[in-house]
């Protein structure tokens, strides 16, 4: 499975006397367990761009975790 339909949604949080709104993107199972989906096991760094009308979401690399002040992370 290479694409699936899904929704962007945007979540009311309260926080003490302060409201604000926290985006989401669902991912689908169907499409995370897919064997070329390609984040697997734990939480993984990854980096998330906009170019043009798309939203590009890839691994973040040694370099990309050093620009962003994560030197120390792990890079799986």
């Amino acid at each position: 499975m290479k694409e699936a339909l899904t929704k962007f949604v945007l979540s009311k949080k309260r926080v003490k006397n302060r409201v604000y709104f926290s985006p989401r993107i669902y991912i689908p199972t169907k499409l995370a367990n897919d064997s070329s989906f390609p984040f697997k096991g734990e939480e993984v760094p990854v980096l998330v761009k906009i170019k043009g009308k798309k939203l590009i979401i890839q691994k973040a690399t040694k370099k990309i975790l050093a620009k962003y002040g994560y030197a120390n992370s792990v890079e799986k």
